[in-house]
């Protein structure tokens, strides 16, 4: 069979032609097409910028975590402060926040 006469054929291009339209129409417009990969897309960045935050935070965490286990002299005067402790002779004033 001579396959000549079927790159000629104009039903043929227009089937081609007309699966083709429809098959992006379904792209574009489906419920999970085009609209859905953008937001997927836009979630994953999101996603990946909060993963960055939460590796940085890790990161301070295990410093702290090892500067506590070396007995870093400063952080652990750092903490103390936090809880209110003063060095003998020294005067803690704490104030409360004013609500307007």
């Amino acid at each position: 069979m001579n396959a000549n006469w079927l790159l000629k054929s104009s039903t043929v291009w227009g089937a081609l032609g007309a699966s083709g339209l429809l098959s992006l129409v379904a792209l574009l417009f489906s419920q999970g097409g085009l609209p859905e990969l953008r937001k997927r897309e836009a979630e994953l960045a999101t996603a990946r910028g909060r993963l960055v935050e939460l590796n940085r935070h890790n990161r301070e965490l295990l410093e702290e975590v090892q500067r506590l286990a070396a007995k870093d002299p400063e952080l652990m005067e750092a903490l103390a402060r936090r809880q209110g402790y003063a060095r003998p002779g020294e005067t803690v004033y704490t104030f409360r926040n004013r609500e307007r």
